[in-house]
């Protein structure tokens, strides 16, 4: 039996008795009803027992109800049920007393039911209520197994999930990175005691437990879930149920297994996808694809982002797999459609951009540097610093795709040569290092130190908050509205503070040639300090 106490005093004829004491503890676990009226009953107590009596062995003596009534409390019992009429015309005001303070229920029982009677009832209750429990299970396994049969890969996969299982829950991905989370909890808090064994496991108690369930492939880890359940009772079945789900994400967080099926959707996107950029597949062939497998990016405006690892990296196809997970489940990406291709280079993942933001390349470059930077995979773990993600333009026709992976490529290119780092790099912020790269450095040293000298020398007292006023206007192409969001400020503040540094730099902010000589000071200090020459412009 799996009842609470709050829930047997609604079952019929157990609804007639009366809660009389104990009211904070209703919500214990009813597991059996005993009734006993031996003077040493309480030996007998288990946990989560109600005990039914007719008062008769402590009719005469109150401290055996005393002790009664903390024995219950000490075994966990769930309540007392006293028959009044028979040997007790009225229960005893020091029960009343020594029930509310341990929060044991007293129950005034109807004295027209036998203790049969009630008895027949609650577990008649108990077993319509397993049955309709079970019922849900077996339509949640069936909505899993109808989920788990759809070819096509979908960002909704967490949301659907949890709302198949109806518990909130977190996804984490190899490296301990959240993907999802739809619990009232901090990440912090999610993340207490990382790593964990790979092993299912039952953590906290009662209204706050946890199922965290390792989401295993073969002997690989891809990840761990973590279901919260809002209800201290689970059957063996929901358990069950649980490592049902675990398995289809699993499936969705390792790729890489799918790709040796040749009729899996994943393989044959892949293998279209490159056959159209190794000029082997035409467009036509290329659309055909993806209408057959309902790839839908490339309707709207897109852009691409083109991931590598360095072909001698020992843990490549992890990590591959990985920034897969971050870009398709964070959920910094979820306002963006995408698909994911591994190429023999790389994952190339294309994003269509939001109807409100189709040209405004800063918010989707924001927020996939956020989802990268902010992960734990690139943060935290050191031996993940091998990725690098290259971001094409802007595109608005299907027709472009090629283009737009021309520039990822090229973007590669250009920062290999040009010795730069970052894990995020934009193709515009790589055309004009390539124009510039001939130039000594030397000369653009003296180049940047004329023009920023005024606001860089550390023998000028400026306020830092000045000088990051004038990068940002700077990293979002001169738009103040963009510069005040991104520094929580009014556009009016912005505004004045551009001003102030227009005297200071003795420049027109409404010239262009004092824009363009502005832009190149900032290129040229932003080239330098990705190589690590020069210490003079550090901020």
């Amino acid at each position: 039996m799996h009842l609470t106490v709050e829930e047997a005093l609604t079952i019929y004829p157990l609804s007639h008795a009366k809660l009389v004491a104990g009211h904070q503890g209703v919500n214990r676990m009813l597991r059996s009803v005993n009734v006993m009226d031996a003077p040493d009953a309480g030996d007998w107590i288990k946990t989560g027992e109600m005990l039914l009596t007719t008062a008769y062995a402590m009719k005469d003596q109150l401290d055996i109800a005393l002790s009664l009534l903390r024995m219950l409390d000490e075994r966990g019992g769930a309540g007392l049920g006293i028959k009044v009429g028979r040997y007790w015309s009225a229960i005893p005001q020091e029960l009343f007393d020594e029930a509310n303070r341990l929060h044991i229920p007293i129950l005034e029982l109807p004295f027209e039911f036998t203790f049969s009677d009630q008895m027949d009832a609650l577990f008649s209750a108990d077993h319509t209520k397993t049955t309709k429990k079970l019922q849900l299970v077996l339509e949640k396994q069936k909505q899993l197994m109808q989920y788990a049969l759809r070819q096509k890969e979908t960002g909704s996969l967490f949301p659907m999930i949890s709302g198949i299982l109806g518990y909130p829950l977190a996804v984490f991905g190899q490296s301990g990175h959240l993907l999802y989370n739809n619990t009232a909890l901090t990440d912090e808090t999610l993340l207490d005691g990382w790593p964990w064994p790979a092993a299912p496991r039952w953590e906290g108690f009662g209204d706050s437990r946890c199922f965290r369930l390792p989401l295993m492939q073969g002997q690989s880890c891809a990840g761990c879930m973590k279901i919260y359940l809002n209800a201290p009772h689970m059957l063996k079945e929901e358990e069950a149920l649980f490592h049902q789900a675990a398995e289809i994400v699993t499936h969705h967080l390792t790729p890489h297994v799918e790709q040796r099926k040749n009729t899996s959707r994943q393989h044959q996107l892949n293998s279209a996808f490159a056959g159209f950029f190794n000029r082997e597949f035409s467009f036509h062939d290329l659309m055909r694809s993806c209408d057959h497998h309902e790839v839908t990016a490339l309707s709207g405006t897109y852009q691409c982002v083109f991931t590598t690892v360095s072909l001698q990296h020992p843990n490549r196809s992890r990590l591959l797999n990985e920034t897969r997970q971050l870009l398709m489940y964070h959920s910094l990406m979820q306002a963006y459609e995408s698909e994911h291709l591994y190429l023999e280079d790389g994952l190339l993942s294309i994003f269509k951009l939001p109807e409100e933001q189709p040209f405004h390349k800063k918010d989707f470059t924001s927020t996939l540097s956020a989802c990268l930077s902010g992960s734990a995979s690139l943060s935290r773990n050191p031996n993940l610093s091998g990725v690098q993600c290259w971001v094409s333009r802007t595109k608005s026709k299907p027709e472009l795709l090629h283009n737009a992976y021309r520039e990822c490529l090229e973007t590669k290119q250009a920062a290999e040569r040009l010795q730069i780092k970052h894990t995020l790099l934009h193709y515009e912020s790589i055309e004009l290092f390539s124009l510039f790269q001939h130039l000594s450095e030397e000369a653009m040293i003296n180049y940047a130190t004329q023009i920023l000298e005024p606001i860089y020398s550390k023998n000028k007292l400026i306020d830092p908050e000045l000088v990051l006023t004038l990068e940002m206007y700077f990293e979002y192409d001169g738009s103040i509205n963009e510069t005040s969001r991104y520094l929580f400020v009014h556009r009016n503040t912005v505004s004045y503070r551009l001003e102030k540094l227009a005297d200071i730099l003795q420049m027109d902010f409404k010239k262009m040639n004092d824009l363009l000589r502005l832009k190149l000071a900032f290129l040229f200090r932003s080239y330098l300090k990705h190589r690590d020459s020069h210490e003079m412009y550090r901020t």
